[in-house]
């Protein structure tokens, strides 16, 4: 760090998990490599549109409890995700827009509300080293991020800005009457989600399931099952009605992948996530169609899941429209911040 570069951010209060996140460490699972990466992949896509950076660029992620951060320069920054109802000066700031804030800023977080994970963007690159890729927080192996762990008291973070700048409000050299300055537009509503009912997620079934007992796929179906404490970014743990699957003593273990749904001896299910475990020896019923990523990554414990059969080609044909009404909101939000330095 230069003079001319100081640390933009310091952590003044790390929050209860904050790392940094990009899309993952993709093609390393073979090598017993997890994943790991933003648990939220459509939410750290829009942040980074809203801040002009491109959709897998590294973004700050906290979960169920936000950090405090001191901003030394003056930046452009946007937040997705749960909603942490994140402040300056005691005034909120406004989820899914872009804001600028001013050197000497203090951001500081509550706790998650409408979901588990949020996504803070910061215009520019953040200065940290790759491995095998990817800056994403690797806390089981110990890399990626700041020292493969997640945040303390006192860490700093230098983003830099691109040698050609294009920062969303790059002519606003000064606040106004708030600690702050945003668009009147944003998207805040658009991946939060709700669980006033069950939220429902859909799964393609595998052998196990198809070869299960009518029982077993009857109970399965009919419940509701209620997300643990005690779930992770390695797994969602469910709690309800119990699952009975022979377990094969001496069974080879398996690749799992991105929302797995794993049947442990104490039946109740197991949906894997982010920092998953590569290969698993228990029983795989199922994996939870990538369409609902959001939805299951973003439920809270207590929040109550129910499982509908779908299969691989309806899963994909809702997943390329997905896929494709976010490519047109991320057109729409880059023409949009276009227009603010016109």
């Amino acid at each position: 760090m230069t003079a001319t570069q100081p640390p933009l951010i310091e952590i003044l209060n790390p929050g209860l998990l904050t790392t940094i996140q990009d899309k993952g460490r993709l093609g390393w699972q073979e090598q017993g490599v997890s994943v790991s990466g933003a648990a939220d992949l459509n939410s750290m896509m829009v942040a980074n549109s809203l801040v002009g950076n491109d959709g897998d660029a590294p973004v700050i992620e906290f979960v169920m409890l936000a950090p405090t951060l001191f901003f030394s320069r003056d930046c452009v920054i946007a937040f997705t995700g749960a909603d942490f109802s994140f402040t300056i000066d005691d005034v909120p700031l406004p989820h899914g827009r872009p804001i600028k804030i001013f050197a000497g800023s203090i951001l500081k977080g509550g706790r998650s509300y409408r979901g588990v994970y949020g996504y803070l963007s910061i215009y520019g690159v953040v200065c940290v080293d790759k491995v095998m890729g990817s800056v994403a927080t690797d806390t089981g192996n110990h890399f990626g991020g700041i020292a493969g762990r997640k945040f303390k008291t006192s860490d700093t973070i230098l983003v830099r800005e691109p040698s050609k700048s294009c920062a969303p409000f790059k002519n606003v050299k000064s606040r106004g009457l708030l600690p702050f300055v945003s668009t009147n537009w944003g998207v805040k509503d658009l991946f939060n989600v709700v669980t006033h009912e069950d939220t429902l997620l859909r799964f393609i079934p595998s052998k196990r399931w198809i070869d299960s007992a009518d029982r077993t796929r009857k109970t399965f179906l009919a419940s509701a099952y209620q997300v643990s404490s005690q779930s992770n970014r390695m797994g969602i743990r469910l709690t309800g009605e119990k699952i009975e699957i022979e377990q094969i003593k001496l069974q080879p273990s398996e690749p799992v992948v991105m929302g797995t749904i794993q049947i442990p001896p104490n039946g109740q299910p197991i949906v894997l996530s982010v920092d998953r475990q590569t290969i698993g020896g228990y029983p795989s019923i199922g994996v939870v169609a990538s369409i609902d990523r959001t939805k299951l990554v973003q439920a809270q414990p207590g929040d109550s899941l129910r499982f509908l059969k779908t299969s691989l080609a309806d899963a994909q044909e809702v997943l390329i429209r997905e896929r494709n009404a976010i490519k047109d909101l991320v057109r729409t939000i880059t023409n949009r911040l276009q227009e603010l330095n016109l």
